[in-house]
């Protein structure tokens, strides 16, 4: 039912990020003394090195296909365990689950979610942009993340 494709070319984060965020998530598991498995690598790469949201039912598709058989809790637990640390962000688009994404560098997370197909196309606008920032300033406000859904309808399905 749902196509998170984004409405632009797929992105994928700088070349060497990935590797950056695995020795992140591995120096913060070892902080923590929890082990560095073959499970959450899976998991964890396969976020970082993509910018797409992804369900956890698509997350165990795409490990699948990739040859990794991981239970559902394995990767509940292991997403829960990204976005804690930081290096991943949740999202509720309303379809009745959670989509995950990489985190890289300020937290911005917009997106146009289409009622009708389910469909997710992430933007990007620098008037937003300048716009959320003269409000905040106005208000002595220093942000820190944001968040924006709108939801309509794409073109596909006017």
């Amino acid at each position: 039912m749902t196509d998170s494709s984004p409405a632009v070319p797929a992105t994928r984060p700088p070349l060497g990020c990935a590797a950056l965020l695995m020795e992140v998530l591995r120096g913060e598991l070892r902080e923590r003394e929890l082990p560095f498995t073959h499970q959450r690598e899976a998991i964890a790469r396969l976020l970082f090195e993509s910018q797409r949201n992804y369900s956890a039912d698509e997350v165990a598709a795409e490990l699948r296909e990739r040859g990794e058989r991981l239970g559902k809790a394995t990767i509940y637990r292991t997403l829960a365990l990204l976005v804690e640390l930081g290096l991943a962000t949740e999202h509720d688009f309303d379809e009745g689950f959670k989509r995950y994404q990489v985190q890289l560098g300020a937290a911005r997370h917009d997106h146009l979610i289409c009622t009708e197909c389910g469909r997710v196309f992430p933007f990007d606008h620098p008037d937003v942009d300048r716009a959320l920032a003269a409000v905040a300033e106005d208000a002595g406000f220093a942000p820190i993340t944001r968040h924006i859904k709108l939801f309509g309808t794409c073109n596909e399905c006017t």
